[in-house]
């Protein structure tokens, strides 16, 4: 059996070097500063798998909890993900008290990124949920039918193993705060036991496998779009809800994806009206479709932090350079990667429009009655945003 467990370690420890090639592929572009966060995105998605595959992976006694920083996927820079193991021939429950941040999702799914579709058996958020009283839930997932007594949800789910996701948004970071959650195994068979040598390679063989695919999965799923030429436009976005539950994505909302290239002396200019929702967001994320530095920079911005003109269109300035207006989008530097926005909840789904032009010309672009910031007003913006980030992630 020594033998054996070494054999798997080995194996993982060649996979993982083995797999970051696609960090240094000349196709896809990427200055030597893009390959340094291809590595640290290789690394993350290792912490990532290693937590669902290893660490958390009892579903007799899980443990619903977050990894921070998730980035997986171009993570929502308003959200806190959090996931844990069930095996659905058991009965689960989820309680708590969720009426302290804007919207809460909750998916049971399978999590086989990269290996084909990902089937999800339960895709619910708050709107679907009972209040039992309180802002508080009550949910059971169990192959049983419900009993007819049962206060709250209950949900009745194909024998099978899958995990648990739950997003927490949170629109208003300074006023929201995290849900009070918790998840458990009504009828485990006995207490966790110590790991099986055998279980063990099958686990580090499971992780191995993990980090030579995931990573890679979701490059080329931003990378794409490049490819397909959908550059600095969502002309290609139907306007209409788009299923993205085969890559994870939450039925409840309605997604818009393209390619950015932006030059350090240009800038996108974005506008839209946004639809009747419950929360909206935008977004950019990098060459490897991890979102950029959410904490520091304001590489995102939502319904709570964003300001409508007076015609009621969101206008986005998207740029490296600050143009001094509170609808900013940074781009820290990042020369190209994947713009993201979200409709939660929508009675619609426009598309918006995105106009490249040099810096010198935003202004003439911008609505007349657009307030200025000054330095000082973009620092306390800066400073208010990391303290109340970090907050959530309790850092």
């Amino acid at each position: 059996m020594d033998n054996e467990l070494r054999a798997s370690w080995d194996r993982l420890c060649d996979t993982l070097k083995q797999s970051a090639d696609y960090v240094f592929d000349p196709a896809r572009g990427a200055d030597a500063s893009e390959q340094a966060e291809g590595l640290r995105h290789h690394l993350r998605m290792l912490f990532w798998a290693y937590d669902r595959i290893v660490e958390n992976n009892d579903p007799e006694h899980p443990e619903l909890g977050w990894v921070y920083p998730f980035k997986v996927g171009q993570d929502n820079p308003d959200a806190m993900y959090m996931t844990a193991p069930v095996d659905l021939s058991h009965t689960y429950r989820l309680t708590g008290r969720i009426d302290t941040l804007r919207y809460l999702g909750v998916s049971l799914m399978d999590h086989s990124f990269g290996r084909g579709r990902i089937i999800q058996l339960v895709d619910v958020g708050s709107t679907d949920l009972t209040d039992i009283g309180d802002g508080r839930i009550n949910v059971i997932f169990s192959p049983d039918p419900d009993p007819g007594d049962h206060i709250g949800d209950w949900f009745q789910v194909e024998p099978r193993e899958s995990r648990l996701f739950v997003r927490q948004f949170f629109s208003d970071w300074a006023a929201e705060s995290q849900a009070e959650l918790h998840f458990e195994c009504l009828d485990p068979s006995g207490p966790p036991a110590r790991l099986d040598p055998v279980r063990t390679c099958e686990l580090l063989d499971e992780l191995a496998r993990e980090v030579d695919t995931v990573p890679k999965f979701w490059t080329e799923f931003a990378g794409g779009q490049r490819d397909r030429g959908q550059i600095n436009s969502f002309d290609h976005v139907p306007p209409h809800k788009v299923s993205q539950s085969a890559q994870g994505g939450s039925e409840k909302q309605s997604y818009g994806q393209c390619w950015y290239e932006v030059a350090p002396d240009e800038a996108l200019l974005f506008e839209v009206t946004p639809p009747d929702c419950l929360y909206w967001n935008i977004q950019v994320g990098d060459t490897w479709y991890q979102s950029l530095d959410y904490i520091n920079l304001p590489t995102t911005m939502n319904d709570s932090q964003a300001r409508l003109d007076p015609d009621g269109v969101l206008r986005v300035v998207i740029s490296h350079q600050d143009p001094g207006i509170q609808n900013w989008i940074a781009l820290g530097g990042c020369p190209q990667g994947a713009i993201t926005y979200r409709w939660n909840n929508a009675d619609s789904a426009p598309v918006p429009t995105l106009r490249l032009m040099p810096v010198s010309e935003i202004d003439g672009c911008l609505h007349p009655d657009t307030p200025r910031l000054s330095s000082d007003d973009r620092a306390a913006l800066d400073a208010e945003r990391r303290r109340h980030a970090l907050r959530r992630f309790t850092r």
